[in-house]
């Protein structure tokens, strides 16, 4: 066998901690990953339930005055969200000639009981007789 004169190579306690650093670097990054992806499937459902929220407006804004007040709506499912149309009046009843009403729409995750706080809310005025 020949002499490594003057040759040193590494312990297997500088390789044990440089196995270590690199085990802890490694761990950071795909937990830095993982929230990454979390965040960008947060957005893409707020961006999902906004748009579905913006349909929901359009289609109450064609629908008849009385259906709107008289609470006529059925929540519809769409893409794993589930809408909820509220109505408060804010000024007379009828037989008033003008009225004003306020339309709250909020989008909830499904399965409710899992995201207890909606996705989206969009809020409206709609008059009745003109503005």
């Amino acid at each position: 066998m020949r002499s490594l004169d003057g040759e040193r190579g590494f312990t297997l306690t500088e390789l044990m901690v440089v196995v270590l650093i690199l085990g802890v670097a490694l761990v950071a990054v795909v937990q830095g990953m993982n929230a990454t992806l979390a965040g960008i499937r947060l957005g893409e459902d707020a961006a999902e339930a906004t748009n579905l929220l913006r349909r929901a407006a359009e289609e109450t804004k064609l629908e008849p005055f009385d259906n709107i007040q008289n609470h006529v709506w059925a929540n519809y499912q769409a893409s794993g969200f589930d809408v909820e149309r509220t109505i408060l009046v804010l000024e007379p009843a009828p037989p008033a000639p003008r009225q004003l009403i306020q339309v709250v729409l909020r989008a909830w995750r499904l399965p409710r009981a899992e995201h207890p706080v909606p996705m989206a809310n969009w809020t409206f005025l709609l008059y009745r007789g003109g503005i």
